[in-house]
């Protein structure tokens, strides 16, 4: 086994950071990136090792992802059970610390969590090995109990090989501690990049414009969003989905859409941020998350949020202050139906939700704190 690399005496320009993930996609892929792209501009070597599944982004958009001089390697993970592909996907990820001799390895999902632990574990290098578990699998509701226990299983048992813990929202970090014993863990709450969202400049008409952006997907709750749509007794009230997916039918009725609801299908970032700005309010009924980035960058742009009361949305959303965080069906209709009639409080709660966001979710902030669990705070900011 090899010894741990001590870096207490080298510059961030010979830092090598290795980050390791079988999910690259949606969420994931934009957390890793902001990391990826900050920790670089400061002058460390960064490498992501990844797997390639059916919702990872085109080889162009995951050059732009990740330009260099960070560098990207495909390693063979699988998201289902298999113990010679897990195997084979260990041996990977060894062979991969062999070569890079990381100082930092920050593992990020499941699988990823576990077979990187392990790795770890094996070379020796478990206090310098990170893991952000970006929602834990456990709390997926479209699997059986029994598969929920194996995943709360597999989350202990790769707990025993060591490594910190890093949640990206204080119910995550919950979670870690009533699910995991209490092993280490820190929070360190995502971000996106601020600069890039869109002030909200509503379209100025008698029309209140609610938006929700992500896939279409049983965790997103897609029948909650048409059910709210459906039974809005305001005629001058628009529902949006800005994204497209496996349950887009959810959306509808007897196989039509809604007269006042709308699907863009997947959107350019860029565009993306524009339908937010031209938007009232942001409405996420999701049933679990990690901390999604949609409801941030809305929350950014100045969109009151109402969601459902789950881990990551109530983290988000200062319920009462910048949106309501809510617990039922019912209550989102009320919480929804009180942002539509009252102007005065969207507005009064947009105005709070980007004053905060701005200072709370910025990529200064998170590489600041990462770089301070790491144990790399004094070179943060020293760009070779």
């Amino acid at each position: 086994m090899n010894s741990p690399h001590r870096i207490d005496h080298i510059s961030s320009c010979n830092i090598v950071i290795l980050h390791i993930t079988a999910a690259l996609g949606g969420g994931v892929v934009n957390s890793i990136a902001q990391l990826v792209q900050a920790q670089s501009a400061d002058g460390m070597s960064v490498t992501v090792a990844h797997s390639i599944r059916s919702e990872t982004p085109k080889e162009e958009d995951l050059q732009k992802l990740f330009p260099a001089p960070a560098k990207r390697i495909v390693l063979p993970m699988v998201t289902s059970v298999s113990p010679l592909n897990d195997f084979r996907g260990l041996i990977a990820i060894i062979r991969l610390i062999k070569l890079l001799q990381p100082d930092i390895v920050h593992l990020h999902s499941s699988k990823a969590g576990v077979l990187g632990r392990i790795a770890s574990w094996l070379m020796n290098l478990e206090s310098r090995t990170f893991y952000s578990p970006r929602g834990f699998s456990f709390l997926r509701l479209d699997v059986t109990n029994v598969t929920r226990q194996m995943y709360i299983a597999s989350e202990k048992i790769a707990s025993l090989f060591g490594g910190t813990l890093i949640a990206c929202s204080a119910s995550e970090a919950q979670c870690a501690i009533d699910y995991l014993a209490g092993k280490k863990v820190v929070l360190v709450e995502n971000c996106v990049d601020t600069a890039a969202v869109l002030t909200a400049q509503p379209l100025q008409t008698d029309r209140v414009r609610v938006v929700t952006s992500g896939r279409i997907c049983y965790q997103k709750a897609p029948w909650r969003f048409r059910q709210l749509a459906t039974s809005c007794d305001s005629p001058n009230v628009d529902f949006v989905w800005i994204g497209d997916g496996e349950l887009l039918q959810h959306l509808q009725v007897s196989g039509l859409m809604p007269v006042n609801l709308m699907v863009t299908g997947w959107m350019h970032r860029s565009q993306v941020f524009e339908e937010i700005a031209r938007s009232d309010i942001f409405l996420l009924s999701s049933l679990w998350e990690g901390m999604p980035l949609s409801l941030i960058e809305a929350q950014v742009a100045g969109l009151p949020a109402v969601v459902s009361d789950v881990v990551g949305c109530r983290d988000v959303v200062k319920d009462g202050v910048t949106g309501f965080v809510c617990r039922s069906d019912d209550e989102l209709a009320a919480r929804l139906k009180q942002l539509i009639d009252d102007p005065a409080l969207r507005h009064k709660m947009g105005r709070a939700a980007r004053e905060i966001g701005l200072e709370r979710f910025s990529i200064a902030r998170m590489h600041r704190e990462m770089m301070s669990v790491y144990g790399l705070s004094d070179r943060s900011g020293s760009v070779c």
